[in-house]
């Protein structure tokens, strides 16, 4: 397992008055929030599930302990600090930046989000002194990912790769916060007015806060590496419930009720797509799958990359002039988890886009995902998952999407990879076993076979499974120790 380091969380924005005070309540500011709900069983009958929160989890997994900290013009406050305490390097620190903001704890002024960025780094060098560690870990929610990258690309730059190990953020609207079509005029009010700081979400406000001089409010510009960032995606628009759902009908489909899925990640970084909503019960941050993909993010000793590679659509496959676009759908498990790591689909907007000349000429990331030696499933000295992919056709004619030559649900390929990862040899290759498989494919007890440069091609079709339309076409699997 990974070095254990100190946790800061960061939360997101709090619009009016009534909603600081809400947050200020908090004791961890949201981060302790779990959920209930109901879920239809292995047997068909509904079955009570309990998340019990992202910091009960840690606290119960990794033996973290909490504390709650405060900064006002560089000087910080820890809040129920002890004399000559010893504070560990598993610790979760809850940055509470919206104590100076309320009116009852602080001086009711909102601060701007470049102080909130500035003060979020004198709290990062305080927590390394006091713990001793040598980096941290950074977990923000929504508006707090928009500070933490402040703080990295404005302030800190170099300074960011030597104190933070990794940033994880959930539902963050790294591309800022657009309305649906018809709605640009709600967007141009916002961002004119700027009431409560909601301006923070425009491109104005984001290139000044983030130090931005290309065209990609999403970059973080070579400033920090892409591959320490992890993104969490929400695909659930409807079930999310702040402001009476003004947001999710202004935002719509293809969001998590307030972030568009598009605009919901760093570019370049790993994500995850999960049907959950922005926040309130349903939320992004107290599921299930955005803990599992967080610990494996911060702990995991070994990552895996799923990559399609020079996929090729046959010349005569039907009205082949209108295949203008290839849609890619992905659905990852780990064998152990009763969850899904990511699931990419059509219909929740998360699909991955692509033209059929460029995967053609070279490769789309699918997912990469994390594996944890001590979370095996059993004795197993391998760690299984799986990935399902489908490539769905989407024809185009006249700028118009045919609907005369569209059938739901039809697909170029559809299959699903089990493949299970070993630990590395003496050269560093790692032992894999894998198989195109149904349900009974006895990927377990295959024997492992180890990888050229831990990179390893799997082509699409062989001599059990024809996909006519797919001339050639792999998918690439990279694995790393982390």
């Amino acid at each position: 397992m990974k070095k254990v380091l100190p946790i800061i969380y960061v939360r997101g924005y709090a619009g009016n008055n009534d909603a600081v005070e809400s947050t200020v309540d908090l004791p961890y500011y949201g981060f302790n929030l779990g959920s209930t709900k109901v879920r239809v069983g292995i047997h068909g009958v509904p079955e009570c599930t309990i998340f019990e929160s992202p910091i009960i989890r840690l606290m119960k997994d990794y033996k973290y302990v909490d504390y709650f900290i405060r900064c006002d013009d560089g000087n910080v406050e820890i809040l129920k600090d002890q004399p000559d305490h010893e504070y560990p390097l598993s610790s979760i620190w809850i940055y509470r930046y919206y104590d100076i903001t309320s009116k009852i704890t602080g001086e009711g002024v909102r601060d701007e989000i470049e102080t909130i960025a500035q003060n979020l780094g004198v709290v990062i060098n305080d927590v390394l002194e006091k713990t001793g560690a040598s980096q941290v870990y950074l977990v923000a929610h929504s508006m707090g990912g928009l500070i933490c990258r402040s703080l990295i690309q404005k302030f800190w730059k170099d300074e960011a790769v030597r104190k933070i190990a990794k940033l994880f953020t959930y539902g963050t609207p790294h591309n800022g916060i657009h309305f649906r079509k018809g709605l640009n005029w709600a967007t141009v009010v916002r961002d004119a007015f700027g009431i409560n700081d909601s301006d923070t979400f425009g491109p104005r406000r984001m290139r000044e806060f983030l130090d931005i001089s290309g065209d990609d409010l999403n970059s973080l510009e070579n400033k920090f590496p892409v591959e320490r960032v992890f993104s969490m995606i929400g695909t659930n628009y409807e079930d999310y419930e702040a402001a009476r759902g003004w947001s999710r009908k202004a935002v719509g489909p293809g969001s998590d009720g307030l972030v568009q899925n598009k605009n919901a990640f760093v570019k370049g970084c790993s994500r995850a797509f999960v049907f959950r909503s922005h926040s309130g019960s349903y939320g992004i941050v107290n599921s299930e799958e955005g803990y599992q993909n967080l610990q494996r993010f911060l702990f995991g000793d070994t990552s895996i990359q799923f990559d399609l590679a020079g996929v090729k659509v046959t010349e005569n496959y039907p009205e082949r002039e209108s295949l203008k676009y290839l849609l890619l759908e992905t659905r990852v498990s780990i064998a152990g988890e009763d969850i899904t790591m990511t699931d990419q689909l059509e219909e929740q907007g998360s699909a991955i886009t692509v033209v059929p000349e460029k995967l053609s000429a070279g490769n789309e990331t699918l997912y990469r995902t994390y594996l944890v030696k001590s979370k095996r499933y059993g004795s197993s000295s391998y760690s299984h998952l799986q990935i399902e992919i489908k490539i769905v056709p989407k024809h185009v004619q006249n700028h118009r999407i045919r609907r005369d030559r569209r059938y739901f649900g039809e697909y170029l390929f559809h299959k699903t990879l089990t493949i299970g990862v070993g630990d590395p040899d003496v050269a560093g290759n790692f032992k894999v076993r894998y198989a195109w498989s149904a349900l009974d494919a006895d990927v377990e007890n295959k024997p492992g076979k180890s990888m050229n440069n831990s990179i390893l091609d799997i082509p699409l079709k062989d001599s059990k499974n024809d996909f006519r339309w797919i001339e050639e076409g792999v998918l690439r699997v990279s694995v790393r120790e982390e």
